[in-house]
Formats: C-alpha cells, structure tokens, sequence
C-alpha cells in the first residue's frame, strides 16, 4: 500500500525546512494504525502485515466485534518499527488473534508465487540435478528484532510454515500441514537469578494447538524431573511431544499435533492438516534462522512427504489467547533462494 501523508505542501522558506527536518524523525511523518479486524500495511511487493481476529471462545462476539471492543491493532511508524497491539480478557480461552508479518501465501489473493515460492519440499540429494530441478531445497533464510512491552496472558510469537500439495494455492486452498517455529511464549518459565525455574503466569488457557502446554495449571515451580516427565507424557495444547532438538544454534521442544486421538501420523492422516510445533526451551526477541532445517528435520524423521508438498508461505507473529500487549518489529529480513 502507499503510505499518505497529510502534511500540507509548504507555502514558504520556513516551511519546507521544517518538513525537510520532520522528515528525519522516524516515524514522525507517516505513522499509520489500523483497528479493522482485516486491515493491513504493505511492507515490500511480497510482505504485508496483517491484523488477523478470530472469534475465540469469549462469547458470541464476532471477530470484528471483538477487535473494536478489545482494542487489537497494528502500527507502522517505519522500516524500523512496526507491530501490532492487544487488549483481550484476562480469563479469554482459545485464540482470539494472529497478527503477523506475512510472506507469500497467506489466505489472500495476489501474493501466490511472491518472493520464491513455493518452495519445493524434498530431501537433499534425493533427485539427480538437472537444468530445471536442483538436487538442493532452497533456503528460507531469516532474521528479526523485536521487543514486547507491557505483555499479560497468554500468547506464542514466532513463525508458521504453510504446505500445500499444490504449487498454486489461491486464497480458499487450506494448508494440508503448518509448521511453527516458536521463539517466544508465556508458556516457558521464567528464569531466576540462580537458573532456577519459576511458573509461567497463567498455565490454564491453553486450548489450541499454536499454544503451550497445559499440563502444570498450579502455582508451585516446575522441577528438571516435572519438566522431563511432561515432555515424556504431554498431550497437552502443543499436541504430543515427540523429541528435543538444536537446530540454529538454539534447544527446541518439538510436538505433533493431529486428526486422530493419540497425535500420530500414517498414511490415512498424513494430509489432514498436521501441526508441527517447535517451541524454543527460552524464550528470545532476537533469531536468525534458516527454516528450511526444520523441515529437513521432520523429513529425516518421515514425517512429512518426500514428494508432491510445497511451502507456500511464511508468516511471523503472535498467537494471542489472553490478556494484552504490544510487539514492536525494529528487524525483519527473509530470503528463499
């Protein structure tokens, strides 16, 4: 989208100094917010950020409702800082909303095939290297600062992966599989001084497969032997977890979440959106990452298929269930090649 501005054109000297100065200031000139449930900023020819509601489980509020009654929009003072903001109930459950940055597909028209997508998904050196097909699956190279501020409830900021097994997904073609990389959630304990683990702030939300365990809902601290035996057990919100890995240099909870009961995948329900959920043992505002390892690594394990899955589009925000806050983007970078 071009950005407006409603400044006057100068009619003196003075004036046009005092534009040329305003100018200079970061975010001075051309800071926009935007409170519609399906607003958004266009960020480059392949990037937009979204304000993305959904209905939740407080009430019979529509999604538009709940975004003019609960405050929740997004912001763009610049390059160097944009995000979005919240305000939902304390004891809200299920996800109210995702904003994010996204690139490529994302359930709208017009940015199919943006920015190097779709990403062919396949093991490496699985195919002989011709003129047309690379033996190689390409890199989704990526990087982002943020900070949050004044942050309740319960939330998971991170990235989402969408597969298609089509390499022209529209707007109404569902994902048949979602990954999701998250660096940052209210569900990891906080840390004290000494290492020690503390609860997290309200376990009890955690309804949806892109949020937290909901295994500990009590008040007392979480020991290594708590931790060690929910990973081994949790059937939690996450799904069920199924390993502990390091890929980018960082420690990752991974977890499965199904159609069937017990989270498994066979051949029967291998395209029945499956949801992959890598969730960072601490949580970070700053990552560089090449997502591509985290599909590698579910193929090393056969979860995925080998053949005929693309990746149609990345996307980084926050799922919000509760409570309220603000994320201030001041670093974003992606490149697939």
């Amino acid at each position: 989208m071009t950005k407006k501005s409603n400044l006057k054109k100068p009619i003196c000297a003075l004036a046009s100094m005092t534009l040329a100065a305003s100018l200079l200031i970061p975010g001075a000139a051309f800071a926009e917010e935007n409170t519609e449930t399906t607003g958004s900023f266009s960020l480059n020819s392949n990037t937009y950020l979204s304000n993305t509601g959904w209905a939740g489980n407080t009430g019979s509020m529509t999604s538009s409702d709940q975004n003019m009654t609960n405050g929740q929009s997004i912001f763009y003072d610049n390059a160097n800082s944009f995000g979005y903001k919240w305000a939902y109930p304390a004891d809200a459950t299920g996800l109210q909303s995702s904003p994010a940055i996204s690139y490529g597909w994302h359930w709208t028209n017009g940015y199919e095939g943006a920015g190097n997508m779709p990403v062919d998904v396949f093991r490496d050196n699985s195919r002989n290297s011709t003129s047309s097909r690379s033996s190689q699956m390409k890199n989704i190279d990526t990087s982002v600062a943020y900070s949050t501020a004044d942050v309740t409830g319960d939330y998971a900021t991170g990235y989402t992966l969408y597969i298609h097994n089509t390499q022209q997904a529209g707007m109404e073609t569902a994902p048949k599989a979602t990954i999701k990389v998250i660096t940052s959630t209210s569900a990891n304990p906080a840390m004290t001084d000494d290492t020690g683990m503390m609860d997290a702030s309200d376990m009890s939300n955690r309804t949806e497969t892109s949020t937290g365990t909901n295994v500990f809902t009590g008040n007392t601290a979480m020991t290594s032997s708590d931790m060690d035996n929910m990973m081994a057990t949790d059937m939690g919100a996450w799904g069920q977890w199924i390993d502990m890995v390091s890929i980018g240099g960082s420690n990752w909870n991974v977890y499965r979440s199904t159609s069937s009961s017990d989270n498994t995948v066979t051949s029967a329900n291998m395209n029945d959106n499956v949801t992959y959920t890598f969730v960072r043992t601490a949580n970070t505002d700053m990552i560089s990452l090449n997502l591509t390892d985290f599909v590698k690594n579910l193929l090393d394990r056969n979860e995925l298929m080998t053949t005929g899955d693309y990746i149609s589009g990345v996307t980084f925000g926050t799922d919000v269930m509760s409570g309220s806050g603000k994320l201030t983007v001041t670093d974003w970078n992606i490149n697939v090649q």
